[in-house]
């Protein structure tokens, strides 16, 4: 038994029922506490499980705001360390108990964590990803056995003490979807000083966007015209109206934002027009700081 209560988080939004069983059944033999907070729209089956606790929204109100209303509710209960996921990532059998004696390692070395993360291999491109560091802009490197300093790593599968999210803060809910992980790390880094830390000892599978292309000789995600859109807006907005990340990092992001914007509908398999109008309206809208849940035409 853990000396640790964590609490798993898990979003959901219109969930494969037999996907999900497989992914709560794999946390259930890690942990007993699993909150599941559900963003599909009414009216839909809700969803049941004799292995969490279940948190029906009734409306999609973003991946951020979910996960602060699962968060609040893991702290509430007693939670040392929050546990987030998503609905497609099935779990190891050892996963926590690999997690948890990294985690001890980090104490050991006195590191001040803010979050700490597993490698990850992306079952679209077929391969373990990089982890990734700014100095001072972004540098990407390959995993290896050991703890590494990161500058941000994916939620799904991260472990966060209680302590740092008391003390940085949760989510961003205005972000509403993209960028919220990796804004979270860069506020708690550079604003409250917990590091994001990233082990090559545990890796599990996730499938990130919804398939990818060949683009300059390299395999880029790609992703709904509305993800689309949200990954432009937020950049903008990071990099202009926000002071999470270091102003090398915004002033990249910003120079991606504007690329993105016009590659995204050129590579888009299909629909190019709607990713153009897409991506216009996400940059559009970070510049003017229009923020929260938008509805594409």
């Amino acid at each position: 038994m853990s000396e640790y209560q964590v609490f798993c988080v898990i979003v959901t939004y219109q969930p494969q029922a037999e996907q999900l069983q497989r992914v709560l059944g794999s946390i259930a033999q890690q942990t007993p506490h699993t909150i599941l907070v559900d963003n599909t729209p009414s009216p839909h089956d809700k969803i049941a499980s004799s292995t969490a606790h279940c948190i029906d929204l009734g409306a999609n109100m973003g991946i951020a705001t979910a996960q602060n209303i699962g968060i609040r509710y893991a702290l509430e209960q007693g939670a040392d360390v929050v546990w987030i996921s998503d609905q497609d990532t099935v779990y190891p059998a050892h996963f926590l108990a690999d997690m948890l004696a990294a985690l001890r390692a980090c104490q050991t070395q006195g590191i001040r964590l803010g979050a700490l993360a597993p490698s990850y291999f992306d079952t679209h491109k077929g391969a373990v990803q990089a982890f990734v560091r700014h100095a001072p802009f972004t540098q990407f490197f390959a995993p290896q056995p050991g703890l590494h300093s990161v500058s941000h790593a994916i939620a799904s599968g991260t472990l966060m003490p209680a302590n740092a999210l008391r003390q940085v803060g949760l989510m961003q809910d205005n972000l509403f979807i993209d960028w919220v992980d990796l804004e979270w790390c860069w506020r708690a880094k550079n604003r409250h000083g917990y590091n994001t830390i990233c082990t090559g000892d545990v890796v599990i599978e996730h499938t990130l966007g919804d398939g990818f292309v060949e683009f300059l000789g390299r395999k880029v995600s790609i992703r709904s015209p509305l993800r689309h859109y949200y990954m432009v807006r937020n950049a903008v907005h990071i990099a202009l109206h926000s002071s999470s990340a270091t102003v090398p990092i915004r002033a990249e992001i910003f120079a991606k934002a504007l690329a993105w914007t016009f590659v995204f509908p050129l590579i888009a398999p299909s629909g190019k027009r709607q990713h153009l109008r897409a991506t216009l309206a996400g940059l559009w809208d970070g510049l003017r700081n229009r923020m929260g849940q938008k509805t594409l035409p």
